[in-house]
């Protein structure tokens, strides 16, 4: 049987506030401004199509990465 690592790429918001700080506010700021849909973040609705009112997933390495380079 394999075995599934859960490495914590992709998180939910309040996982994101808890490791970074970020409040609501500045995430939706980030959102619309310098994170990229696709790349800092994805939404993903419960059947599994496109939406504009899904859960929103955020990528942390690349978050992270997007940080270093500024």
């Amino acid at each position: 049987m394999p075995q599934v690592v859960f490495n914590e790429e992709w998180i939910v918001a309040a996982k994101l506030t808890e490791k970074t700080g970020l409040t609501e506010r500045q995430i939706k700021a980030l959102r619309s401004g310098v994170w990229v849909e696709g790349i800092h973040f994805k939404r993903q609705s419960v059947t599994g199509g496109e939406t504009q009112r899904g859960l929103l997933w955020y990528n942390l390495p690349q978050i992270n990465q997007l940080i270093q380079e500024l």
